[in-house]
């Protein structure tokens, strides 16, 4: 692995730890919001709380496993 590609692990990484507290204060505000019964805000810090939870937790696919899963598929279904 070369220097650009540690420097770019190393950003996606803490993207992905600030996206995770972001998260986490979400959830704290939405909760608050839904024992206040300010249902538009729920609703509003729900979409965000989701999308900040979907970009802490993504899960990139190595190369070369897509294939692998395709042929796997081909084989399951010939056999």
């Amino acid at each position: 692995m070369n220097d650009m590609d540690s420097k770019n692990l190393e950003k996606e990484a803490q993207q992905r730890e600030l996206a995770q507290y972001i998260a986490d204060m979400l959830l704290e505000l939405r909760n608050m919001a839904r024992a206040a019964g300010f249902k538009t805000l729920l609703g509003l810090l729900e979409i965000s709380f989701c999308e900040a939870f979907s970009v802490a937790n993504k899960v990139e696919i190595p190369p070369g496993e897509i294939e692998k899963l395709r042929r796997l598929t081909k084989a399951a279904r010939e056999g």
